[in-house]
């Protein structure tokens, strides 16, 4: 059934490009900027994800030139791409931009703290490449729409794992013990992850639920270093030297974006309403980058602080 959807929406698409004045106007409002677009109905089951977004999808291509000329089309994955695609392009700009004054901003600076700020910068810009490529490769194929739907949740933990790596340097600044502890608890709940996402074993729907767990239990996982930071330091001296109202306000943002990507509002309200432009995906998106900004500067401010008033007996790279 969806091989016979793929292949009538391609001849629809064909067709109205040929003999456009004698189709059904229906028909030739999916054409944009190049781009034959189907209605949700018209494309395959694998491809259909959200029944509100009625509008704007692109034909299956079997091409990733033809998915990565959509760029420069109107469609409903257009703001899904281009939000993560400059997101991705920043972050990997901003290896360079902030790591290479950070010998002048402060003295004494160690290897550590470049590769700290090298590695989440590095996950940023990997998750959002991998999303950016997923978005634009959705409609390549089943087989390959599959394979990056695995490597962009490869990338969402990559993040999370970058994250928590500079937020427990920052936060255990000067104790190497917790450090190590914690960073070895992420790094392995991040490969536990990213192993059931990968796993031919575990994909479907029957394991959808554990996939769900291994990921959000990675998350949650923060919540111990933060914990143990504000009872051994106190709250307010943890929220000095770890950047933690920036964290809180990175969760807060990330909650929200949570939500509105778990009810798909706003289109769930107004179907066929927000199909090219402000569906909860897009919104969702762009919450995500400004989360991930909230938390570089969480850090850097941390950075900041740590530099000038403490000292560390043994403090890694000094």
């Amino acid at each position: 059934m969806s091989s016979e959807k793929s292949r009538s929406g391609s001849e629809e698409c064909e067709k109205s490009r040929s003999e456009p004045r004698a189709l059904p106007l229906s028909i030739q409002d999916r054409r944009n900027d190049g781009i034959c677009l189907l209605p949700f109905e018209d494309i395959p089951d694998w491809y259909q994800d959200n029944p509100w977004i009625r509008r704007g999808y692109r034909p299956v291509s079997n091409s990733a030139k033809t998915c990565i000329r959509s760029w420069a089309g109107l469609h409903n994955e257009l703001v899904n791409i281009h939000s993560h695609l400059f997101a991705a392009i920043a972050f990997l700009l901003a290896e360079a931009y902030i790591l290479e004054p950070l010998h002048r901003r402060y003295s004494g600076v160690s290897a550590g703290d470049y590769a700290v700020l090298a590695i989440f910068l590095l996950t940023a810009t990997t998750c959002f490449g991998f999303s950016a490529a997923y978005h634009t490769l959705i409609n390549h194929s089943q087989k390959v729409e599959a394979i990056w739907l695995r490597l962009d949740f490869v990338g969402i933990i990559l993040l999370i794992v970058g994250s928590f790596i500079s937020g427990i340097y920052v936060g255990f600044w000067c104790e190497q013990l917790e450090k190590t502890i914690y960073w070895g608890m992420t790094g392995g709940l991040g490969a536990i992850s990213i192993f059931v996402m990968v796993h031919p074993r575990f994909q479907g729907l029957k394991w959808r639920t554990f996939r769900l767990l291994t990921l959000v239990s990675t998350g949650l996982s923060g919540i111990a270093p933060i914990a143990h930071g504000i009872y051994k330091f106190g709250f307010p001296q943890m929220a000095l030297q770890s950047g933690l109202p920036y964290y809180l306000a990175e969760g807060g943002l990330f909650l929200v974006a949570a939500v509105i990507y778990a009810t798909r509002f706003p289109e769930c309200i107004k179907p066929g309403t927000f199909d090219i432009w402000g569906s909860s995906h897009q919104i969702f998106h762009i919450i995500v980058v400004f989360a991930t900004i909230v938390h570089l500067v969480g850090v850097l401010t941390a950075y900041d602080y740590n530099y000038n008033n403490r000292q560390c007996a043994a403090h890694v790279g000094h």
